[in-house]
């Protein structure tokens, strides 16, 4: 196939423009071979190449209109990576460290019963640190998406009363199922829009909620000694280790692939009506 440059400039500012979609190559080439039976079929009907290929960039339109348009979500939204969403990837790094150190600050807090009110403290404060956070991050995600839609963002206002729930630190059952249930909307939400890393968000989904389906079945079990009030402390830490440590997994996931994205900047302007 014969080549020609003006169209293959074109390509090359394509590439650029909407180099943060996932199927880029697929574009590019979907593009191309547009682009060259159409300069094929004006050189067949007379025209000189330099004109055949200004002609049909003409009726291709700008890269920067067609990048805005590649940008638009279902929801109205420009799904693209930039400055804030790259800031997202930070706080869910961020808040898969404090999920963890909450896991392991329980974990103390079974292990050494006469330090438990210190270290009650300290989980009291990483999980709601971690959970607002995580909410934070959720929001980058979203507009990484161009948008969450309505059951995503409910998802958001569920997990947001799962975060206040959590000042009650010792009632895992309420404030982790609340988050499990927002996690488990916004994840299905995300799953939808094909563009964040699956197994990451598929972990998202299920992390809280596998935590507490273990932290029920240890607690029928009666795993582990009884203490003063009743409970089984060891399958409480279980539930606690499981949906944190999953959930810590899915947004390290999100943080390294927001991240490793270069900003860009669409002209939403440029977009027709």
């Amino acid at each position: 196939m014969a080549r020609y440059t003006l169209i293959d400039g074109y390509l090359d500012m394509m590439r650029s423009e909407i180099r943060w979609r996932r199927d880029l190559d697929d574009l590019v080439s979907e593009m191309e071979d547009h682009l060259y039976s159409t300069v094929e079929h004006l050189l067949a009907a007379g025209l000189e190449p330099s004109a055949a290929q200004r002609a049909t960039l003409d009726r291709f339109g700008e890269p920067e209109v067609l990048a805005a348009v590649y940008a638009s979500s279902n929801s109205g939204g420009i799904a693209v990576p930039t400055q804030s969403t790259v800031r997202a990837g930070t706080l869910a790094l961020m808040s898969a460290g404090l999920w963890l150190a909450a896991a392991v600050a329980y974990f103390m807090m079974v292990l050494f019963e006469d330090m438990w009110q210190v270290y009650y403290g300290i989980f009291n404060a990483l999980i709601l640190a971690a959970g607002v956070i995580t909410v934070l991050a959720v929001l980058g995600v979203g507009k990484r998406l161009g948008g969450l839609g309505v059951a995503g963002m409910i998802g958001v206002a569920v997990a947001g009363l799962g975060v206040v729930a959590s000042l009650i630190a010792w009632a895992i059952p309420l404030w982790m199922g609340l988050q499990a249930i927002g996690y488990l909307t916004i994840g299905i939400a995300v799953l939808r829009r094909g563009t964040a890393p699956r197994s990451s968000t598929l972990a998202f989904s299920s992390g809280f909620v596998i935590g507490v389906a273990a932290f029920f079945a240890a607690d029928y079990a009666e795993v582990g000694p009884v203490d003063s009030y009743g409970d089984y402390p060891v399958a409480w830490m279980i539930g606690t280790a499981i949906g944190c440590t999953i959930l810590a997994a899915a947004l390290i996931g999100w943080g390294r692939w927001l991240r490793s994205e270069e900003p860009v900047e669409i002209q939403t302007t440029a977009v027709p009506a």
